[in-house]
């Protein structure tokens, strides 16, 4: 074949390739309709809530003191002076919201908004859904000067999250061991309301949140209350202000903390095999002797969690 037939056949065959060119689709718009939360964050007992956040705007935005540390229901981290932590509120008392103060925020669509409200001192952002759902970031710092670093660090956080959320992205889910403290139900797996209340010596319910995994007895600052929390984290061990016992036929960890006192017992390995962590339950009392009550309840407790 001559040069000159040889090139009309490449070009033949360019030509012909070119004419058979797809048009590319156009690009899908976002979704618009209103958004709930189930639809945004699927089942509310599995979220992986550190799967929402947007790493490297954190990164650069802040920095981060340690990597995200993913919980049942919640995601943690450190900046340079403040603790952020992001997932469901502690309780589904949409009242709570009702007086908060609304927050413009740049690009949010699908009928959401977002709310703050301070808990003593402590910025607290919150995402609502049209089902009045809600997920929030709270702050967490120890200095009057770290206020401006703890809401940004919150307005970042939640940024990133409504930019996943707005444009469809499904959240990741964890994928939990069949003896799993997430499958219990935190306010009536244990105990009962009357069991607390004997032992706080007043009368108080169980409020839980969305995921199941917190239980709150009593009211946020009062003088006896009881938490209940399945979560994930390293492996607890004893230190000069925290003394190891059996309770329950559990060992467990006792630390006195400003007139409160928790107590923690692990169980299985965390559904993540490359993050190092266990699965717990841990107990916080404020009461007179919360210890002596925290103690009591564990004896109760501990015997039903799963084998």
């Amino acid at each position: 074949m001559g040069r000159s037939t040889a090139f009309a056949v490449l070009t033949a065959a360019v030509l012909v390739l070119a004419g058979c060119a797809v048009t590319p689709p156009a690009p899908t718009p976002p979704p618009s309709s209103p958004l709930t939360l189930r639809e945004a964050l699927g089942d509310p007992t599995t979220v992986d809530f550190c799967g929402l956040l947007d790493l490297p705007d954190l990164d650069s935005a802040l920095p981060l003191e340690s990597r995200p540390s993913p919980s049942m229901g919640s995601c943690s981290f450190r900046t340079k002076n403040a603790l952020i932590s992001f997932g469901f509120p502690e309780d589904r008392a949409k009242e709570r919201l009702t007086g908060a103060t609304p927050v413009a925020w740049q690009d949010l669509t699908r009928d959401l908004r977002v709310v703050r409200t301070d808990l003593e001192g402590q910025p607290l952002l919150h995402l609502v859904f049209t089902d009045d759902s809600s997920i929030r970031v709270g702050t967490f710092f120890t200095s009057p000067g770290s206020a401006s670093e703890a809401l940004a660090a919150a307005t970042k956080t939640l940024e990133g999250a409504v930019r996943s959320l707005v444009a469809g992205k499904q959240a990741a889910h964890f994928d939990y061991r069949e003896n799993s403290l997430a499958r219990l139900e935190a306010c009536s797996a244990l105990w009962s309301d009357s069991d607390v209340s004997a032992r706080l010596g007043t009368t108080v319910s169980g409020k839980g949140d969305l995921s199941r995994h917190r239980c709150l007895w009593g009211e946020q600052g009062a003088d006896r209350l009881a938490r209940l929390e399945f979560g994930l984290g390293p492996r607890p061990k004893a230190a000069a202000n925290v003394q190891e016992e059996t309770l329950g036929g559990r060992k467990s960890f006792v630390q006195e903390i400003s007139g409160g006192c928790t107590v923690r017992t692990s169980h299985v390995e965390g559904p993540g095999a490359n993050r190092n962590q266990v699965e717990h339950a841990l107990l916080a009392v404020q009461a007179p002797n919360a210890c002596d009550v925290a103690r009591e309840l564990a004896n109760v407790a501990w015997p039903k969690l799963p084998a």
